[in-house]
Protein backbone atom coordinates (compact mmCIF):
# COMPACT_ATOMS: atom_id res chain seq x y z
CA UNK A 1 0.00 0.00 0.00
CA UNK A 2 1.41 3.53 -1.06
CA UNK A 3 2.67 5.59 1.98
CA UNK A 4 0.45 8.48 3.53
CA UNK A 5 1.85 11.36 3.54
CA UNK A 6 2.37 13.09 7.06
CA UNK A 7 4.14 14.54 9.55
CA UNK A 8 7.99 14.04 10.16
CA UNK A 9 10.29 15.33 12.42
CA UNK A 10 13.79 16.20 12.40
CA UNK A 11 15.17 13.24 13.78
CA UNK A 12 14.36 9.40 14.11
CA UNK A 13 14.84 7.40 17.04
CA UNK A 14 17.49 4.75 16.85
CA UNK A 15 16.63 2.57 19.74
CA UNK A 16 15.87 -1.04 18.83
CA UNK A 17 12.75 -1.28 21.21
CA UNK A 18 9.65 0.96 21.59
CA UNK A 19 10.56 3.19 24.60
CA UNK A 20 8.53 5.20 26.68
CA UNK A 21 8.74 8.84 26.60
CA UNK A 22 7.72 9.61 30.30
CA UNK A 23 8.26 13.52 29.37
CA UNK A 24 6.27 13.52 26.75
CA UNK A 25 2.72 13.57 28.14
CA UNK A 26 2.65 13.31 31.60
CA UNK A 27 -0.55 13.77 33.95
CA UNK A 28 -3.86 13.57 31.45
CA UNK A 29 -6.79 12.13 31.94
CA UNK A 30 -6.74 10.37 28.52
CA UNK A 31 -9.61 9.62 26.39
CA UNK A 32 -9.69 5.96 24.58
CA UNK A 33 -8.17 7.61 21.48
CA UNK A 34 -5.02 7.56 23.44
CA UNK A 35 -2.79 4.24 22.95
CA UNK A 36 1.04 3.58 23.40
CA UNK A 37 2.79 4.13 20.50
CA UNK A 38 3.41 0.21 20.00
CA UNK A 39 -0.26 -0.22 19.39
CA UNK A 40 -0.18 1.68 16.11
CA UNK A 41 3.19 0.72 15.15
CA UNK A 42 2.00 -1.46 12.57
CA UNK A 43 0.22 0.89 10.56
CA UNK A 44 2.95 3.14 10.30
CA UNK A 45 5.18 0.80 9.27
CA UNK A 46 2.39 -0.01 6.38
CA UNK A 47 1.25 3.10 5.92
CA UNK A 48 3.72 6.11 6.75
CA UNK A 49 6.62 6.69 5.11
CA UNK A 50 8.84 7.10 7.87
CA UNK A 51 7.79 3.93 9.71
CA UNK A 52 6.61 3.02 13.24
CA UNK A 53 7.64 6.12 15.76
CA UNK A 54 10.00 4.74 18.74
CA UNK A 55 9.01 7.66 21.60
CA UNK A 56 5.70 9.64 22.85
CA UNK A 57 2.21 8.63 22.91
CA UNK A 58 -0.42 8.23 19.84
CA UNK A 59 -3.60 9.25 19.25
CA UNK A 60 -5.86 6.53 17.75
CA UNK A 61 -9.28 7.17 15.93
CA UNK A 62 -11.66 6.42 13.31
CA UNK A 63 -9.73 9.18 10.89
CA UNK A 64 -6.46 7.81 11.59
CA UNK A 65 -3.18 7.90 13.72
CA UNK A 66 -0.93 10.52 15.32
CA UNK A 67 2.12 10.45 17.61
CA UNK A 68 3.14 13.32 20.17
CA UNK A 69 6.64 13.75 21.87
CA UNK A 70 8.94 15.92 23.39
CA UNK A 71 10.78 17.76 20.57
CA UNK A 72 14.01 16.80 18.96
CA UNK A 73 15.67 19.66 18.38
CA UNK A 74 17.50 21.21 21.30
CA UNK A 75 17.11 24.57 20.28
CA UNK A 76 13.58 24.14 21.43
CA UNK A 77 11.77 24.44 25.25
CA UNK A 78 11.02 21.07 26.52
CA UNK A 79 7.79 21.76 27.50
CA UNK A 80 6.59 22.08 23.94
CA UNK A 81 5.34 18.94 21.74
CA UNK A 82 6.20 17.88 18.60
CA UNK A 83 4.07 16.35 16.01
CA UNK A 84 6.18 13.30 14.87
CA UNK A 85 4.04 11.42 12.54
CA UNK A 86 0.25 11.64 11.19
CA UNK A 87 -0.88 9.21 9.43
CA UNK A 88 -4.71 9.10 8.03
CA UNK A 89 -6.63 6.75 6.97
CA UNK A 90 -9.33 8.75 5.00
CA UNK A 91 -12.60 10.18 5.56
CA UNK A 92 -14.18 14.14 4.51
CA UNK A 93 -11.85 16.36 6.38
CA UNK A 94 -10.32 13.74 8.18
CA UNK A 95 -7.10 16.06 9.10
CA UNK A 96 -8.96 19.06 10.78
CA UNK A 97 -11.32 16.65 13.12
CA UNK A 98 -8.60 14.55 13.90
CA UNK A 99 -6.42 17.46 14.73
CA UNK A 100 -9.33 19.80 16.30
CA UNK A 101 -10.40 16.57 18.73
CA UNK A 102 -6.44 16.63 19.55
CA UNK A 103 -5.51 20.11 20.09
CA UNK A 104 -9.25 20.74 22.42
CA UNK A 105 -7.92 17.79 24.24
CA UNK A 106 -3.88 19.50 24.94
CA UNK A 107 -5.77 22.45 26.26
CA UNK A 108 -8.03 20.87 28.36
CA UNK A 109 -5.56 18.13 29.92
CA UNK A 110 -1.86 20.12 29.42
CA UNK A 111 -2.32 23.39 30.75
CA UNK A 112 1.66 23.51 30.98
CA UNK A 113 1.72 22.75 27.10
CA UNK A 114 1.99 25.96 24.99
CA UNK A 115 2.93 24.77 21.47
CA UNK A 116 3.39 22.33 19.02
CA UNK A 117 5.21 21.60 16.21
CA UNK A 118 5.88 19.67 13.28
CA UNK A 119 7.83 19.16 9.96
CA UNK A 120 6.95 18.28 6.93
CA UNK A 121 9.14 17.03 4.31
CA UNK A 122 8.95 19.33 0.84
CA UNK A 123 11.52 16.38 -0.67
CA UNK A 124 8.80 13.36 -1.05
CA UNK A 125 6.02 15.96 -1.86
CA UNK A 126 4.29 17.22 0.98
CA UNK A 127 3.84 19.80 0.39
CA UNK A 128 1.98 21.67 4.16
CA UNK A 129 -1.42 22.03 3.18
CA UNK A 130 -3.17 19.51 5.49
CA UNK A 131 -1.20 21.79 8.18
CA UNK A 132 -2.67 24.84 6.91
CA UNK A 133 -6.11 23.21 6.66
CA UNK A 134 -5.33 22.90 10.25
CA UNK A 135 -4.54 26.53 10.95
CA UNK A 136 -1.19 25.57 12.01
CA UNK A 137 1.41 28.27 10.97
CA UNK A 138 4.49 28.06 9.00
CA UNK A 139 7.95 28.94 11.04
CA UNK A 140 10.28 28.32 8.67
CA UNK A 141 14.45 27.63 9.86
CA UNK A 142 17.35 29.44 7.73
CA UNK A 143 18.04 26.00 6.49
CA UNK A 144 14.71 26.22 4.87
CA UNK A 145 15.31 29.43 3.46
CA UNK A 146 19.08 29.28 2.61
CA UNK A 147 21.17 26.03 1.61
CA UNK A 148 23.76 25.39 4.52
CA UNK A 149 27.02 26.04 3.82
CA UNK A 150 28.87 22.55 2.61
CA UNK A 151 28.14 19.53 4.39
CA UNK A 152 24.93 20.61 6.55
CA UNK A 153 22.22 18.69 6.78
CA UNK A 154 24.47 15.50 6.77
CA UNK A 155 24.26 12.83 9.18
CA UNK A 156 27.22 11.16 7.25
CA UNK A 157 29.03 13.54 5.57
CA UNK A 158 28.32 12.18 2.06
CA UNK A 159 24.54 11.88 1.63
CA UNK A 160 22.85 15.16 2.29
CA UNK A 161 19.23 15.73 4.18
CA UNK A 162 16.61 17.83 2.55
CA UNK A 163 15.83 21.14 4.41
CA UNK A 164 12.44 20.50 6.19
CA UNK A 165 9.51 22.81 6.88
CA UNK A 166 8.65 23.56 10.22
CA UNK A 167 5.13 24.11 11.56
CA UNK A 168 3.67 25.67 14.77
CA UNK A 169 0.75 25.10 16.78
CA UNK A 170 0.14 28.12 19.36
CA UNK A 171 -2.37 26.40 22.10
CA UNK A 172 -2.02 29.20 24.71
CA UNK A 173 0.19 32.75 24.28
CA UNK A 174 3.89 32.24 24.99
CA UNK A 175 6.24 35.24 24.37
CA UNK A 176 9.27 32.49 24.32
CA UNK A 177 7.72 31.66 20.69
CA UNK A 178 8.39 34.89 18.86
CA UNK A 179 12.65 34.65 20.27
CA UNK A 180 12.89 30.72 19.68
CA UNK A 181 11.26 30.37 16.43
CA UNK A 182 12.97 33.36 14.96
CA UNK A 183 15.46 33.37 12.06
CA UNK A 184 18.71 34.18 13.63
CA UNK A 185 20.23 35.61 9.77
CA UNK A 186 21.18 38.48 9.31
CA UNK A 187 21.68 38.16 5.69
CA UNK A 188 18.19 36.95 5.32
CA UNK A 189 16.41 39.27 7.28
CA UNK A 190 18.22 42.23 5.47
CA UNK A 191 16.54 40.40 2.39
CA UNK A 192 13.40 40.52 4.02
CA UNK A 193 12.53 36.70 3.82
CA UNK A 194 9.79 35.39 5.59
CA UNK A 195 9.67 33.75 9.18
CA UNK A 196 7.13 33.04 11.81
CA UNK A 197 4.32 35.60 12.68
CA UNK A 198 2.54 35.28 15.98
CA UNK A 199 -0.67 35.64 15.53
CA UNK A 200 -2.35 38.65 17.45
CA UNK A 201 -4.74 36.04 19.57
CA UNK A 202 -4.64 33.08 19.98
CA UNK A 203 -7.00 30.50 21.45
CA UNK A 204 -7.31 28.94 24.97
CA UNK A 205 -10.26 26.63 24.28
Amino acid sequence: MAPVPGAEGQGTADAAEVEADPGAVPRMVNPAQVVPVADVAALLDERHYLGRARRGIAWSDEHGVLVLASPTSRHLPTDWLELSRWCLTGGPNAGSRQWSAVARWLRAERPDVTTVVSYSDPSVGHTGALYRACNWIWAPTWHRLRTPPSGGGSWDGVKRQAAKDRWVFPLRPDARRAVVLAVNDEALVRRGCAGYVEPRRVRCR
